[in-house]
């Protein structure tokens, strides 16, 4: 890691500062030391034999708070310039140890650190102090996803496995029976297997989209032709309406994948009336793509959380229609790997209304488009 090399670095220099010459340098000379390191992004302090503060770059004044209301000096004790928590990892990890991230609390919320501590000569260490925030953000994320996705894919085989079981001694229509919720248990396995792999794609930073002209109404109305039936089994009226003439430049593919996951979604949700699907001009250039229902709405706490994977604002519903609870995140990096931006307005017991945005020009994205994975 990046902190580590640092500290070793580091380590050498103070060590060849401080026994250079008679004795080393004086007190005096240990910020200027310190302020040679103030190019790096790490923060580095040095503390003396009584474990006192006394000196540090910017960049620990910085991520530690130290100094922040302008009357703060030095050299002061590890624990009032860096907290309780920094002072205790800096007395147990160890000279040369490796490094040890720390979970910090504070008005601003958490924050995650790496500290690694190191010989400075004369009685005296230097700490180095990383953030680790992004890094412990995204660890939580993977972990989450993955133990989200297992969930997911073990509900529906462990229920195949205790279907087919009973298929063994069953006949007639019971047999019959279990083979349709069988089959009913295999496309949902083939839904969160397909929206894995989307997922995967619109999060792939090396997957390079290929953008080119499209008749935005040609795209409306396959998709729509596509889910007719689904619709149709509701008893819902799926509609189109768009602007003649509207061509928009994206990769059809990406584009085809956000509004089937969209009228999909819609049709999943609503129980009686319409799923419309809009296209009309954007002022500036480019589209808007809309897709309103008349269906349960969306209460308004959970509003923000559903674009997040595997969220569903109503589990039994999304459940039985066979939702993987990814249709939303897929739209939501689609999107935004177009140049775009998707909002959604919704009450509840009148319906909602997803509108993705699309820029003209799919080298220069809109203000607000959510260009990397979450």
């Amino acid at each position: 890691m990046i902190i580590e090399v640092v500290a070793a670095a580091l380590g050498g220099a103070l060590l060849g500062w401080w026994w250079r010459g008679a004795g080393g340098p004086a007190r005096g000379e240990t910020q200027p030391m310190v302020r040679a390191f103030e190019h790096l992004k790490e923060g580095v302090l040095v503390i003396d034999e009584l474990g006192r503060v006394r000196a540090m770059n910017t960049a620990a004044g910085r991520l530690l708070g130290w100094g922040s209301d302008g009357a703060a000096e030095l050299p002061a004790l590890l624990a009032e310039v860096a907290g309780e928590e920094v002072a205790r990892a800096v007395d147990t990890v160890g000279e040369g140890a490796g490094m040890r991230p720390v979970e910090l609390t504070g008005g601003e919320g958490r924050a995650t650190i790496g500290v690694i501590v190191g010989p400075a000569g004369r009685g005296r260490r230097f700490v180095v102090v990383e953030d680790l925030s992004d890094v412990a953000s995204v660890d939580r994320r993977r972990r989450d996803f993955v133990a989200n996705a297992s969930h997911e894919l073990q509900t529906p085989i462990a229920a195949l496995v205790g279907m087919l079981e009973l298929l063994e001694e069953s006949e007639g229509e019971y047999a019959d029976m279990l083979l349709r919720r069988c089959q009913k248990k295999v496309d949902a396995l083939s839904l969160l297997t397909r929206d894995l792999i989307g997922l995967a794609r619109a999060q792939d930073e090396d997957w390079v989209p290929t953008a080119r002209s499209l008749d935005l109404g040609e795209i409306c109305e396959a998709v729509v032709a596509e889910l007719s039936e689904s619709a149709e089994e509701k008893g819902l009226d799926l509609e189109v309406e768009v602007e003649r003439g509207l061509v928009v430049i994206v990769d059809p593919v990406m584009l085809e994948s956000c509004l089937t996951n969209l009228v999909q979604n819609g049709i999943w949700y609503t129980d009686a009336g319409s799923v419309c699907v809009r296209a009309r001009s954007r002022a500036g250039g480019g589209a808007v793509l809309e897709v309103v229902d008349t269906g349960v709405g969306i209460a308004p706490e959970i509003l923000p959380r559903i674009f997040e994977r595997f969220f569903r604002g109503d589990p039994a519903r999304s459940r039985a229609s066979g939702g993987s609870g990814l249709g939303l995140a897929i739209v939501r990096n689609l999107v935004g790997r177009m140049g775009g931006r998707v909002a959604v307005t919704s009450r509840l017991g009148e319906g909602s209304c997803f509108a993705v945005e699309l820029p003209g020009d799919p080298t220069a994205p809109l203000v607000g488009a959510v260009l990397g994975a979450e």
